[in-house]
């Protein structure tokens, strides 16, 4: 079972310096749109990871009315922000590390659209970068994640057991838009590796997975194999949860971070 807990998240620091000195200037207004693009990056954790992606656009565009700011919105009858996110998020996995492009129509600094929308916005949902894209949505190769698993069978050797696991060929059951398929997902896994804390007995997974749009790996799969080859069963959560944080997103290199 998966279960929530708030993180403390320190904005900016988590991950990219937001250049608060730099400002946006009238060469990046397309010509033809007369729009600039803005890339923003934020964080969604504790109760709002249990949000939809469209319940997502929903806030962020209520967000985008109350801060203010010059948002393009769409002409016609119904009026809306054209927002292109990232990465797939599924419900019930937190991340420190998410993207989304807007339009705008008008130069802003880049300290001046997080401090107009992040008021807007819930305390588990907040900007701490923005930014014009410096690399195309399509450049995205990897997105790293930490899985925090609480189970009576925790220890070294399951630790090892599970590296070992995700090493070897590991084939599940992979949904995708042309069906399912029996699918090896180790290819997928650029790196796994365990920690064991006897202090909290529990046991801390760091992977790194493919993320772009033809071999997207969710890390649900990484558990699903956990619990069909070593027994470890979530069924009962007062004894046996996990949590699911998106820590990073790469590039192909899986090195380069994504800005």
């Amino acid at each position: 079972m998966v279960r929530s807990a708030a993180l403390q998240v320190p904005g900016a620091e988590v991950k990219r310096q937001l250049p608060v000195a730099w400002d946006f200037v009238m060469d990046d207004i397309h010509p033809q749109s007369k729009t600039l693009t803005v890339r923003l990056g934020f964080y969604k954790v504790g109760k709002m990871q249990f949000i939809s992606h469209l319940d997502l656009q929903r806030f962020m565009k209520r967000a985008f009315v109350r801060s203010g700011l010059p948002i393009w919105f769409s002409e016609g009858f119904n009026p809306h922000p054209k927002m292109v996110f990232s990465t797939p998020l599924s419900i019930g996995i937190q991340s420190e590390c998410e993207f989304a492009d807007i339009k705008m129509t008008a130069p802003v600094t880049p300290a001046g659209v997080v401090d107009a929308l992040n008021p807007c916005m819930p305390d588990e949902l907040q900007l701490f970068y923005a930014a014009p894209p410096v690399h195309k949505m399509t450049d995205i190769g990897y997105a790293s994640y930490d899985i925090r698993i609480t189970h009576p069978k925790n220890s070294e050797a399951m630790a090892q057991k599970l590296d070992a696991l995700f090493s070897s060929p590991l084939i599940l059951t992979k949904k995708s838009k042309a069906g399912d398929r029996d699918t090896d997902i180790t290819p997928l896994i650029k790196s796994a590796r365990t920690e064991y804390d006897a202090a909290s007995q529990t046991m801390t997974l760091h992977c790194l997975l493919s993320a772009d749009n033809a071999n997207f790996l969710n890390p649900e799969y990484l558990m699903r194999g956990a619990d069909r080859d070593l027994g470890l069963t979530f069924e009962d959560p007062t004894i046996a949860w996990y949590e699911t944080v998106r820590k990073d997103i790469f590039l192909k290199d899986g090195i380069t971070p994504f800005l």
